[in-house]
């Protein structure tokens, strides 16, 4: 099974069936002008009845991915950060002079480092205001809510893919890389070094604009929402979701992002398909953005590959390409591979697969151009290839199972088991740790074992990705033909693709 590749700098959080690499945008704020007096004469510190401040409601959401925070303790280390901050800028007259103080006080002197690779929660304030280790979504969170409690005007922006803050006082604006002891950055190169968006995506997704404090926790109300979809609990990431667009209402791919989530409610795939159409079929009244589009028609080529249509699918990714940004064109280039593999083109499929390793040489990149190495019949190149994403995440568990599977395809049985199972299941990730156990059974060819596990994964998943690895995997090659295996997967794909429920009508 391969990792799905979504946004945010590198970053990853668990996804229906992978790691999903982090994801969209954010703020425009109405904070108030912050000039020394604020420093003089701050607001005071938060207290216990201050239950809708930003902090708090983010606090909050942060039990999401991890019930077991301590919001006592999160709150005090954060009132501490407060004051120390609050004693440091007296003095401090210019904007750069108070981003000075904010950067070595947010993230010098407490070391705060980028990532600390259990991705499922990177994103989350506890990240980089606890244990000061997050990716781009957890540090800009906490240096705006600092900027907030100071009454300093910080700002979130979202750029494809990453997100960094911005001092904006309505004169000056000055933008501040929280990933890198927060130096400053021109917008011209986050919007078009990196990311490259459509002037389309620019103005209909705010992307590079300074965003609101509603926009910072939409953002991490989908975070959160991502997270419930890892546990394979889809109602309760819709809800999650619906908040977020009541937050921000005229985000054409929040909308899009929740059509994807629906899809794999049991009985509104037709439902989900139709409002999709719906949204390319309207483009002369509403266009859409590039990106939007593209992945628009990325869903309709999942769609077709959940009902075992790939050539369909290709059709559609082609597509997808053609109207791809360079932020999309990776995820794209990695859905055709993984296409390819299922029109038994190895050959091919390994070709896309090492232009979008060119594109992004990720661990989790490096894990796909793996699998597709080993389907060609390069064995060897896939272990190294392993070995060399494991360099960049010691701790992915994908990572380790596959190498333990390919182990003992090499012959290194001993080595393969001993990895396997050593191995604990993770926090998120429901469908993919099943799916990757059956996938275990089956390529070292334990039969009795790979039936059972297959039957839980089929039976807990909720979505269509699990038939587009039934579809496309060799290793599952010599179960194909036999009885059981097509009786079982037959029984599952009519409700993942909904066709039950449709014949019913």
């Amino acid at each position: 099974m391969r990792t799905r590749n979504w946004s945010y700098m590198k970053t990853k959080i668990a996804s229906e069936i992978g790691l999903l690499l982090i994801l969209t945008p954010l703020l425009q704020s109405a904070w108030l002008l912050a000039g020394d007096a604020a420093v003089a004469n701050p607001p005071p510190a938060r207290t216990l009845a201050q239950k809708q401040s930003l902090f708090d409601r983010v606090a909050e959401l942060n039990k999401v991915q991890e019930p077991e925070l301590d919001s006592a303790k999160m709150g005090a280390e954060f009132d501490e950060l407060v004051r120390i901050l609050r004693g440091n800028l007296r003095g401090a007259q210019s904007p750069k002079e108070k981003i000075e103080v904010l950067n070595k006080s947010i993230l010098g002197d407490r070391e705060v480092a980028y990532l600390s690779n259990k991705y499922w929660r990177d994103s989350t304030l506890a990240a980089s205001l606890l244990r000061r280790k997050g990716n781009c979504l957890s540090t800009s969170t906490l240096y705006v809510l600092a900027g907030e409690a100071l009454g300093l005007p910080i700002k979130m922006v979202l750029v494809p893919g990453h997100a960094f803050v911005r001092w904006d006082d309505g004169k000056e604006q000055i933008n501040i890389e929280t990933t890198n002891r927060g130096c400053c950055i021109p917008n011209t190169e986050y919007l078009s070094r990196w990311s490259q968006p459509d002037a389309l995506d620019i103005e209909q997704l705010g992307w590079g604009r300074s965003i609101s404090g509603d926009a910072v926790f939409a953002e991490l109300l989908l975070m959160a929402a991502y997270h419930r979809v890892g546990e394979n609990r889809l109602e309760d990431a819709l809800k999650l979701m619906e908040q977020a667009e009541k937050l921000v209402p005229a985000r054409c791919d929040h909308r899009l992002g929740k059509l994807q989530l629906v899809a794999n409610i049991t009985g509104r795939r037709t439902e989900a398909r139709e409002k999709v159409w719906e949204m390319i079929n309207d483009q002369k009244q509403n266009p859409l953005p590039p990106s939007v589009e593209s992945r628009a028609l990325m869903f309709l080529a999942g769609d077709a590959a959940g009902d075992g249509n790939h050539e369909l699918e290709r059709r559609f990714l082609i597509a997808a390409f053609k109207r791809a940004p360079k932020s999309d064109q990776l995820n794209v280039l990695s859905q055709l591979a993984f296409c390819m593999r299922a029109l038994k083109d190895y050959r091919g499929a390994l070709r896309y697969m090492e232009l979008a390793a060119a594109i992004d040489p990720t661990d989790g990149t490096l894990y796909n151009l793996a699998i597709l190495q080993k389907c060609d019949g390069k064995l060897k190149d896939a272990l190294a290839t392993i070995r060399q994403a494991r360099k960049m995440n010691s701790e992915s568990w994908n990572l380790q199972i596959l190498e333990a599977g390919y182990l003992v395809l090499d012959g290194q049985t001993e080595a393969g088991q001993r990895l396997f199972e050593s191995l604990e299941k993770p926090r998120g990730d429901v469908d993919f740790w099943e799916i990757m156990q059956a996938w275990y059974f089956a390529a070292t060819k334990q039969h009795d074992k790979f039936y059972v596990q297959l039957e839980r994964a089929l039976s807990i998943t909720r979505s269509t990705n699990i038939l587009e690895w039934i579809d496309q995997d060799p290793d599952l090659d010599i179960y194909r033909e036999q009885e059981k295996f097509k009786a079982l997967v037959e029984k599952h794909r009519l409700r993942l693709t909904g066709a039950k429920a449709e014949t019913k009508k």
